[in-house]
This record gives structure tokens, C-alpha cells and sequence, in this order.
């Protein structure tokens, strides 16, 4: 019953996609186009639920509820929902915001889409879950639930697979709140919606969760590599740096067992190819454009660094500075914080340090397997990091995959008595750290709502900016003002038929970058005759032109380029 209903889960989901993204029409069969697509969503969702009510029937001792990876789930998201509740605007960044927008569109039924306009390695997987809270909740508000919800999901797996791991219920638990009251840099990913990386998280951590069970149970291993393949074709398409977990897990079956890793191919395969069926789809349409990117110096990233760097100088940045804030460190606090915080996030890289040589002095042996799989992810993804991958100071975002690995192996460093006391200090101001963070940010809040609510209010409907506003504005207004990048200085447009509505707009407001640039485009509108009103927001806005002015009439001197 289990291998039937998931056979028919397949089957409906790749109807499902072929049904309902744009990019499948030209291959969407005619009475395929009769089926309306909730009737699909549908009948998957029942063959999936009867596919786990059979797996579970047929568990001879089926798991009895695990208090502690529920008590470890329920921190992640309560500790999170008020700073989504309060500061969803504030979290999310530009680039989150282009998802948020696919959301929208998603929700209204204007456009069902597979990437990011333009970037075919940011899925839309979360837009489409986040699009019918959307319908209910404020968008923001909603986009950050579902990044919340995402990270609980990753805090599970952590704890499963620090359980499995280590066979200690106190190890486990300890990881799990590690997960929880992560530091600030991670729990304001867990919340900004930026670059998916908390889906990649939660899928490649699951599937790292269930690559154990592959080497540890050689019982139903083609039904386990098809889930993996599937978990990780999930989270190829949100974000095509899935390809982190998914070459930790390849190495770690081939290390563990070559034939048997080999045995799972075919199963494993299908799994990815059902799991990234909508990115595979666009695809085919494109010239196979995502797979570009993984072909070396493809990923570049604004301020890198790394390009000019020599790899003793990268890695040594990496371990001093990614590291550190990856472990607590966090900018702009007075000198003596500032100095707590940096020596904590020393503590804990040390206790990492001591950590990962333990590891490799228990993985040895069956027993060492759970140790040589989180050591094999530790490599790839630091291997990966400083051979493919810019350097951003202050960010490292690239090395969020570690925290499947870090929580476990500061557990188990930090087991003893004194090192509880470690660990709990660790935990606790991280969580001061990530509240005192939010407070800001749901400041920025008001701010964000302010500027939309003002332009709303004084019937601003069309305007000219800058990249890093227009996709805020555009996404925070749910549609009702429309944005252009024209104006920058980031001039770059994902979605290239907000430049056309501006354009083609009676009129259109501008929102300067700051003060000087406000100054400068009242100066310049003061010499064209152009009268005007302007409001010192969070960014100063000129509205009720007496003309709509282009921004090339401003500036005849630049160049304004979409891409």
C-alpha cells in the first residue's frame, strides 16, 4: 500500500507541475488543461497521507512522540513568531523580497513561475506555500511564518539526527536548543527570506538525517534513496546551493559503502528528478541555464573579496571572521559588549575545534559512522566554500550549512558538567543577542510601513528608485504602488514590467536613496520648472510633480540598464 501510494504521489505531483507552471504549457497536454489544479493538489496530498499512515502501520515499534525534538520545535518557532509578527517588513531584504513578489503573483493568479525572473537557481517553492497565507495574513507577516516554520522543520532534523548520532537524549536536546537560540547571524536568516537558504537548510539536513539510516539499516534502502533524492531535488530547485548537502551525502554512501551507494543510484536519481520537476521542466525550456551555475567562478556575490584573495588568506578569513559570527559574534554594539560577544564566539569555536577532533577520534568503525558523516559535511561544505565561492566579510552565508553539523559536535564536545554550563551560556546570549537584533529590525518595521502607508495615502500609485527600495516597496504595498529601478543607482530590474508600468504611468514619485540624493533631485527639478512635495520618511519621497519627469531627463549623462 505505502509503495503504491507513493508511486501515485509521483505521478499526481508530476501532473501537478506540468498543469500548473507557466513554463509547462508548451508541454501540457490539452486535457491535462481541463483538470482544475486544486483537484490535483487534491488527490496528492491524500496519496501522501496514506502513504505515511501505511509506513507507519506497517513499523513494528513505531516511534512514540519524542517530547524533546517537540519541545526543540516549539522553542525555534515561539522564540521567532514575534519577531515574524513584529518585524516581517524589517527581516525582509531586497532579494527576499523578489520571492515575496512570486508570492504575490502566485496568489492573485497572475504568473505561476518556477525561479526568480532572471535567476534560475532561486526557486519559488516557498512563494508558493507562503501565497495562500498571503491571502489571510499581511505578505510580509506570512513570508516570514513560512521561513519559521522551514527553520522548526531544520531544528527537528537536527535533533533526529544528533539522537541518531550520539544515542543520547541529553546530547540531542542540547544541539536542539543550540538550533533554537542560534545565534544572531542564523536566526535572522531563519527570518529574512533571503536566498532560501532555510529551505536548504530543513530538506538538506533531512536528507543528511536519512543518508544515516541508509548506511546504518540496509532494510528498505531503495524506499530511503528515493527519499533523499527527492529531499535533495526539493531543495536544488529552491536554491542550487543544495548541492552542498547533496555532495556531503554522496561522499558519505560512497565512503561508507561504494556497491551499495551505486545499488541506490537509479532510486536516488528518480527521487531528485521527481523533487526538482518544476526546475527541470524549466529547464528543458531553457537550455539547461540553472545548471550553468555550478561550473566554477559562476557564483560572485557584491562585495566579495575572494576573487582577489589567495586560498591561505580565504580560509584564514573564513575561520576568523565567517566563523566567529557564524558562532555569535554580531556588529554594532559599544566596545565592552562588543569584546563579550567576539570572546563567546572564540569559546565556542574552540569547543567547535575540540569537537570536531573528538569526532574524528570516535569515526572509527560502525559505531563512528553518525561522526564520519557529519565530519564528511564539515569538509565539503568548507572545501566548497573557499574553492567556489565569493567572500563577503561579516556574511557567511555560505557556511549556514555547517549548522547541521556545528550544534551536534559542540553537544558532544561540551557534555561534561562544566561544559553544560559552557554550552547554556553559549545558548542564552545568543538569544539575547538575536532579541536585542530584532529590536531594530522591528523599528525598521514601522519605517517600511510608514513610507508604503504614506505613498498610499497621498494616492502615490507609481514611482521611480532605487533596486534595494523598489522590490521592498513593491512587494510591502501587495500591488498597490508600483516601482521601477530606473532612478538607482542599482538600476536593475528582476521583474522587468515594473520599469514598463512606470514607464508607460501618468505620473511617478521618486524615492531617494538618502538625504543627499533627495537634495540633488530637488535641485535638478528645481532648474527643470518642476514643482513638487516632499516628505522626510524613512527615505525622503517627491511627490505631486507638477509633470512626470523621466529619470534620463534628471540625469542624460547615465545609462539605465535593466540588467
Amino acid at each position: 500500500m505505502a509503495e503504491a501510494a507513493a508511486a501515485a504521489a509521483a505521478v499526481l505531483w508530476a501532473l501537478l507541475c506540468l498543469r500548473w507552471f507557466d513554463v509547462a504549457a508548451p508541454m501540457r497536454p490539452a486535457v491535462l488543461g481541463a483538470v482544475p489544479p486544486f483537484l490535483l493538489s487534491a488527490a496528492l496530498v491524500a496519496a501522501v497521507l496514506v502513504m505515511i499512515g501505511a509506513r507507519r502501520r506497517r513499523q513494528p515499534h513505531p516511534r512514540g512522540l519524542d517530547t524533546g525534538l517537540l519541545l526543540v520545535v516549539l522553542l525555534s518557532v515561539l522564540f521567532r513568531l514575534p519577531m515574524a509578527g513584529q518585524g516581517g517588513a524589517g527581516y525582509v531584504t531586497a532579494d527576499g523580497a523578489l520571492s515575496g513578489l512570486m508570492a504575490l503573483d502566485v496568489r492573485d493568479g497572475h504568473e505561476h513561475a518556477v525561479f526568480v525572473p532572471h535567476v534560475p537557481y532561486s526557486g519559488s517553492l516557498k512563494a508558493h506555500l507562503t501565497a495562500p497565507l498571503a491571502a489571510r495574513l499581511d505578505p510580509a507577516r506570512a513570508f516570514a511564518l513560512v521561513s519559521v516554520l522551514f527553520y522548526g522543520a531544520f531544528a527537528a532534523a537536527v535533533y533526529r539526527l544528533a539522537s541518531d548520532a550520539t544515542g543520547s537524549a541529553m546530547v540531542a536536546l542540547s544541539a536542539g536548543l543550540y538550533v533554537a537560540f542560534s545565534s544572531a547571524f542564523v536566526t535572522r536568516y531563519s527570518l529574512s527570506n533571503d536566498g532560501n537558504y532555510v529551505e536548504v537548510l530543513a530538506l538538506g539536513t533531512w536528507a543528511l538525517v536519512l543518508a544515516l539510516r541508509f548506511a546504518q539499516d540496509p532494510a528498505g534502502r531503495v524506499c530511503r534513496a528515493f527519499a533523499i533524492g527527492l529531499l535533495v531535488g526539493l531543495a536544488f530547485w529552491c536554491h542550487i546551493l543544495a548541492v552542498i548537502p547533496a555532495a556531503a551525502v554522496a561522499v558519505f554512501l560512497v565512503l561508507e559503502s561504494p556497491p551499495s551507494a551505486l545499488r541506490a543510484l537509479p532510486a536516488a536519481a528518480l527521487g531528485f528528478a521527481v523533487g526538482d520537476l518544476p526546475g527541470l521542466l524549466w529547464n528543458v525550456a531553457n537550455r539547461w541555464e540553472s545548471f550553468a551555475y555550478l561550473l566554477p567562478g559562476a557564483v560572485t556575490g557584491e562585495g566579495s573579496a575572494g576573487a582577489t584573495m589567495g586560498w591561505p588568506a580565504k580560509a584564514a578569513a573564513l575561520l576568523t571572521d565567517h566563523m566567529v559570527v557564524l558562532l555569535g559574534y554580531d556588529f554594532g554594539y559599544p566596545r565592552a559588549i562588543d569584546r563579550v560577544l567576539r570572546l563567546l564566539a572564540l569559546v565556542a569555536l574552540a569547543a567547535l575545534a575540540f569537537g570536531v577532533v573528538e569526532a574524528a577520534r570516535k569515526a572509527r568503525g560502525e559505531a563512528g559512522r553518525a561522526w564520519r558523516l557529519l565530519l564528511v559535511l564539515m569538509a565539503v561544505n568548507g572545501t566548497v566554500a573557499l574553492l567556489a565561492l565569493p567572500y563577503i566579510a561579516g556574511n557567511p552565508r555560505y557556511l549556514l550549512f555547517l549548522m547541521a553539523a556545528v550544534p551536534i559536535l559542540l553537544a558532544g564536545a561540551l557534555r561534561s558538567r562544566p561544559g553544560r554550563i559552557v554550552l547554556a551560556v553559549l545558548v542564552a546570549v545568543n538569544a539575547l543577542a538575536s532579541l536585542a537584533q530584532s529590536v531594530p529590525t522591528i523599528a525598521s518595521d514601522r519605517q517600511w510601513r510608514a513610507l508604503v502607508g504614506r505613498m498610499e495615502a497621498e494616492g502615490v500609485r507609481w514611482c521611480y528608485t532605487d533596486f534595494y527600495l523598489a522590490t521592498k516597496v513593491n512587494f510591502l504595498s501587495g500591488g498597490a504602488v508600483t516601482c521601477s529601478a530606473k532612478l538607482g543607482p542599482t538600476t536593475t530590474e528582476y521583474f522587468f514590467r515594473f520599469r514598463e508600468r512606470v514607464e508607460a504611468a501618468p505620473e511617478a514619485a521618486f524615492i531617494a536613496v538618502n538625504q543627499t540624493s533627495a537634495d540633488k533631485l530637488a535641485r535638478r527639478l528645481d532648474r527643470l520648472g518642476v514643482t513638487y512635495e516632499r516628505a522626510d520618511l524613512m527615505k525622503p519621497l517627491l511627490f505631486r510633480l507638477s509633470r512626470k519627469v523621466d529619470p534620463a531627463e534628471l540625469f542624460p549623462d547615465r545609462d539605465f540598464p535593466l540588467r
